[in-house]
């Protein structure tokens, strides 16, 4: 290019309206001209400080870490109003995401640092916020792709892609815990119930063996002495001998209680006395066994699945849950404990005081058993389709995904750009001082 025509593109750059961007920069830029100066790189020498190179105090890093500025995914070299828009708008997108998975997630990593008290959460929030970085950093890193860098700004991104869908993964996890905690104890409790079955379900049939032994013996006798006829002389002594025998009871004891009399006076009974006997204990069994049962599925439906696994299996409950899920119940549990304690079945609505725990509400023993279960329950629902109870929890999830890959493919996009090549290339530093030195030359000449 002749040298008069490097003055007419200074012109131009003056004048021009697209340029409008660098005369607004060149103007609040202050610098030094040296024209005596050896140095051709020191003739014209920039003195201000770019805003991005000046030093920021804590808060501001603090901002800048979790909304990176724009400038931060190019180099130094080059710039012009369009690529910063546009790396503006990509840095903000990765922000956007980033902040957003960070939000999502802080019930999570709450919940693993519950065991330090009430550290749990500013060391939750402190992991949140290192996790941001890590995460911003890689996808700013990514940006650095001169010649010979391009695997390492590829696995740069990748890592940041990798960080984001994991984040992703648990981000509908995360808003579950907190929208739907409740229902993801009883879904729970829920699941250890179904394989519960209750004594009072099977058949409780009293004295089994002495039953059958009986009923045999008695049954022989009614046989011997059906063979009799009663009105003849001979055989109405025989007859009579076996009807005592069957029924006999020696010394006329109280049939009232038939369990009492059978433990206590077993050998004085006969044989179809001791199978009346039996079959009218298992009677009033079968009858305590029903009104058991009704009991039980009518507190199963009016309590939640968490009250009646603390009821009914409370070993299994304190395995998985601190607190009292009997708390602020209307239901007037005296009525049914008698009942259900004398079959023999589990009725336990006392609470043991420790800690307090009878006047807390109910938490879970182990927040990895509360993660495992959400993130279960949550994957669940989305493998059955079963939208209308994911609520809140599926829209973070699609919003955490939409975010986090367009915040890749723009990152990819901008990085690829030729200006973000020109930005962080020597070359255009050197071909700046070359022309501003030709120009010198140009004017003394003239």
């Amino acid at each position: 290019m002749p040298l008069s025509e490097k003055k007419k593109f200074l012109n131009w750059i003056k004048s021009h309206p697209d340029c409008a961007h660098i005369r607004e920069q060149a103007m609040n830029t202050e610098v030094t001209y040296d024209p005596e100066n050896p140095n051709s790189s020191q003739i014209i020498k920039i003195f201000d400080t770019p805003k991005h190179k000046k030093k920021n105090n804590l808060i501001k890093k603090i901002i800048n870490n979790l909304w990176v500025p724009g400038y931060k995914l190019r180099g130094n070299s080059y710039s012009d109003e369009n690529y910063e828009n546009q790396l503006n708008q990509t840095s903000s997108i990765m922000s956007m995401s980033s902040i957003f998975d960070m939000i999502c997630n802080a019930p999570i990593l709450f919940y693993l640092t519950k065991a330090a008290g009430l550290f749990a959460l500013p060391l939750s929030l402190g992991y949140g916020y290192m996790l941001l970085i890590m995460s911003n950093k890689a996808g700013e890193f990514s940006m650095n792709r001169p010649k010979g860098n391009h695997a390492t700004a590829n696995f740069l991104l990748l890592i940041f892609f990798l960080m984001s869908m994991i984040k992703t993964l648990m981000s509908g996890v995360g808003i579950d815990l907190v929208s739907r905690s409740g229902e993801i104890k009883n879904n729970t409790a829920k699941e250890f119930l179904i394989s519960y079955k209750p004594i009072f379900e099977e058949n409780d049939i009293a004295y089994t063996d002495l039953l059958k032994s009986s009923t045999k013996e008695c049954e022989r006798l009614v046989s011997e002495q059906s063979k009799l006829n009663p009105q003849k002389r001979g055989q109405r002594r025989l007859y009579n001998e076996l009807q005592e025998k069957m029924f006999k009871n020696k010394s006329g004891l109280d049939s009232s209680d038939p369990r009492k009399l059978i433990e206590n006076n077993l050998s004085e009974l006969g044989p179809c006395l001791k199978k009346d006997l039996i079959n009218n204990i298992n009677g009033k069994n079968s009858y305590d066994n029903k009104n058991s049962f009704s009991i039980t599925n009518k507190l199963k439906d009016n309590l939640p699945p968490i009250s009646f696994l603390y009821i009914f299996q409370r070993n299994q409950f304190n395995d998985i849950f601190n607190g009292n899920p009997l708390i602020g119940s209307e239901s007037n549990f005296e009525f049914y404990e008698k009942n259900l304690i004398d079959k023999n079945i589990e009725f336990n609505i006392k609470c043991v005081d420790k800690l307090g725990e009878c006047q807390k509400n109910v938490e879970w023993r182990n927040p990895g058993k509360a993660i495992n279960e959400a993130s279960k329950q949550f994957y669940a629902k989305i493998f059955n389709k079963d939208w209308g109870n994911l609520g809140l929890s599926y829209v973070g999830f699609l919003i955490s995904i939409l975010l986090s890959s367009t915040a890749t493919i723009l990152l990819y996009t901008a990085s690829i750009d030729k200006r973000n090549m020109a930005s962080r290339s020597s070359l255009m530093q050197d071909w700046r001082e070359d022309y501003f030195l030709e120009l010198e030359e140009e004017d003394s000449n003239e």
